[in-house]
């Protein structure tokens, strides 16, 4: 057995399974909300963030996920702990062809929820 082979074996024997099952740490979760917001002034009160269907994506190292969203504006999605870029796009802005974007870079952390919302901006 080589040096690695007895070092591998002291850290399973040690109880770190993860090293012996050869998987990676566990995931977190992004949820969040992919709002319509500003526009046109109303008479009665300020435009707020308005749910609106269409598509977040996060990209991040080794990872592009698209994830569809619902006319709640609502979503949750499980990825691998690293810093993610969350973009989105819906049908009810440009056509679906302007870009909508989260606050900033989203850190993900094993077994923790993080809270991203992606904005589209009305002019």
């Amino acid at each position: 057995m080589s040096l690695v082979g007895v070092a591998l074996a002291a850290v399973c024997l040690a109880g770190f399974t993860a090293a012996c099952s050869g998987q990676g740490p566990a995931g977190g979760t992004v949820t969040g909300h992919l709002y319509g917001v500003g526009g046109p002034a109303r008479v009665t009160a300020p435009p707020s963030p308005r749910p609106w269907p269409g598509t977040v994506t996060l990209s991040g190292p080794g990872v592009l996920r698209d994830v569809p969203v619902g006319a709640s504006g609502t979503f949750s999605v499980t990825v691998p702990p690293g810093r993610y870029t969350v973009t989105g796009h819906s049908p009810l802005y440009g056509s679906g062809t302007y870009l909508c974007q989260a606050a900033g870079v989203v850190t993900v952390t094993s077994g923790h929820t993080t809270k991203a919302d992606v904005l589209c901006q009305m002019m």
